[in-house]
């Protein structure tokens, strides 16, 4: 009889030696916990913190964890990574799916949406007044999601096990930063001060930017991508001086970082700065990363009010659990399918204007082979463009009495309004370029259309003469003096606004100050103090020599007589 009993005693003890030895291959009852800390530049004081749990540990050893998925999350999880739950082991194509995301925080912000939406009971904390840090505690070991309740976004994805189980994080900012702006004390606009977003400039003028940004929190890398995309558009030229400081510290170029500028096929330009090696400045975190350059404005700037637009993103690394080793020749760039996120695109714009001289006479009729000249200050680059029409039998215009072109094809109703209903013309845009340093007298002929563009302007005074008359036609006796002012866009535009003073009717449309100057016929007589006067006194200074020499004559007769 004691023997039975010894066995069953003994797989008893064996089956307690085995559960003990077992024990530490199961998590039941294993609690963690996660503390988040201010920065310099955040704090958590008031501020609610959520934890969510969107992993599971089944199990775990010394060697290794076991992940489930949870039961509300699976829709989810197949849904992100186009699995049907069949397939093998679910939970570790799960795990293993998530070490492969190239955006951790695209990752985490659609997992913290699926785990709200599913109703996943978070663990929660709130700091207290003047607190440094709070903590989130008796949280079941798992994958968490950590947001700030105020922000609703995701602050970390971090892991809670045994050889881990109280962690702690550094709130900080979602991403790298960039910002972009115009330095307005040493560009050639008198209307802007300090960084600005808009100024506005002439065609020739020099456009210095400031692009700044800070050396991110690195934790966990082992290489970090950090490259700067710059895009001009057609109406700005890049000029290649490009300098970037670091802290203190003036980088390089070649050494520390290259610059790469591609002219597109629609005529932008892109700029790219790739840092080299970017890791090295780990522990230089939070410090400031100054980029300038500039630009020119060229010929090829858009007129009025939209803007010539130069926009920056910053691409950089975002998950530390991938390596990636970037392109074959630059191993600083990332590929496709690099871990890398994007900042949102910072923009400025440099505005630039134009005069349009209309030349009329007394009845509205356009006339040609004016000539004036436009002198002002603040011009180094003037584009004079004028529209030429001949006679072309193909040709898509015809003429108006009025002395417009138009393409609109004359009708019997409308013929009496055309000069000739048979007679077409081309139309070529003619352009000439003056250059100059400090201010610029340029003089131009109006076109067949009585149009003369004077463009590539910015804001200021600017005198325009009549230099020669159409035929038959009084010059004007006085200059005209017109103020060109500008307003930066309002808060929700990127519209900027043009104003005009001193010349009564000049307006602006689009961006484009028109002046519209009327020749009278006729040819003009000679005012006083003119020829025609002089020879009133001339004639009129002989009439009395004469009669004085006839009164001597006839005194002298009478005395002989």
């Amino acid at each position: 009889m004691m023997k039975p009993i010894k066995k069953i005693a003994s797989l008893f003890l064996a089956l307690v030696v085995m559960l003990s030895f077992s024990v530490t291959a199961f998590a039941a009852g294993a609690t963690g916990s996660i503390t988040i800390q201010s920065n310099t530049d955040v704090s958590v004081e008031g501020k609610t913190f959520r934890a969510y749990k969107i992993l599971d540990v089944k199990s775990y050893t010394s060697d290794s964890v076991v992940y489930t998925v949870p039961e509300a999350l699976k829709e989810f999880y197949k849904t992100r990574y186009s699995l049907n739950g069949n397939e093998g082991d679910f939970d570790a194509q799960v795990v293993g799916k998530i070490k492969e995301e190239s955006d951790l925080f695209a990752f985490a912000a659609a997992a913290l949406a699926a785990a709200k939406a599913a109703n996943i009971a978070p663990g929660t904390a709130t700091a207290g007044e003047g607190a440094t840090s709070v903590t989130i505690s008796e949280l079941p070991l798992g994958y968490y999601v950590v947001e700030d309740a105020g922000a609703a976004t995701p602050i970390s994805a971090l892991i809670l096990d045994t050889t881990n189980p109280d962690v702690t994080l550094e709130i900080k900012a979602d991403q790298p930063g960039i910002e972009k702006k115009i330095d307005g004390d040493t560009d050639t606009d008198d209307t802007t001060e300090g960084l600005v977003d808009y100024n506005n400039a002439a065609i020739g003028d020099k456009v210095p930017y400031v692009l700044t940004t800070r050396v991110p929190d690195m934790t966990g890398y082992t290489k970090y991508y950090f490259v700067v995309n710059d895009t001009l558009s057609k109406g700005l030229s890049f000029n290649g001086d490009v300098t970037i400081t670091l802290g203190d510290t003036t980088l390089t170029k070649d050494t520390d970082y290259t610059v790469t500028a591609t002219e597109n096929a629609d005529g932008t330009t892109s700029v790219e700065i790739v840092f080299k090696n970017f890791i090295q400045y780990k522990n230089a975190e939070k410090r400031n990363i100054t980029i300038t350059y500039s630009a020119t404005v060229n010929g090829q700037a858009v007129i009025g009010v939209a803007g010539n637009p130069n926009a920056v993103t910053l691409t950089y690394s975002n998950n530390p659990n991938i390596s990636d080793s970037g392109t074959t020749d630059q191993p600083d760039k990332p590929t496709e399918g690099s871990p890398v996120g994007e900042t949102p695109e910072d923009e400025t714009r440099t505005y630039v204007t134009a005069i349009e001289l209309i030349k009329v006479d007394p009845e509205g009729n356009r006339l040609t082979d004016a000539e004036f000249t436009v002198t002002g200050q603040k011009t180094n680059i003037v584009l004079l463009r004028k529209d030429v029409f001949t006679k072309a039998e193909e040709g898509d215009y015809w003429k108006l009495k009025n002395g417009t072109y138009t393409t609109t094809e004359p009708t019997e109703e409308t013929k009496a309004d055309y000069e000739s209903i048979t007679d077409r013309y081309s139309k070529e845009i003619k352009a000439e370029t003056i250059q100059t340093r400090e201010s610029v007298t340029a003089t131009g002929v109006v076109g067949s259309d009585g149009i003369l563009r004077v463009e590539g302007l910015s804001a200021g005074e600017y005198t325009i003469t009549e230099v020669k008359a159409p035929a038959g036609y009084n010059l004007l006796k006085t200059p005209i003096v017109i103020r060109i002012d500008w307003s930066a866009p309002a808060a929700s535009s990127t519209d900027c606004s043009w104003t005009v003073s001193g010349v009564e009717g000049a307006v602006v449309i689009g961006g484009l100050v028109k002046v519209t100057i009327e020749n009278n016929a006729g040819t003009e007589l000679p005012s006083t103090g003119g020829i025609g006067t002089t020879i009133f006194y001339v004639l009129g200074g002989a009439l009395v020599l004469a009669a004085v020499v006839l009164l001597v004559t006839r005194k002298r007769m009478r005395n002989r007589g």
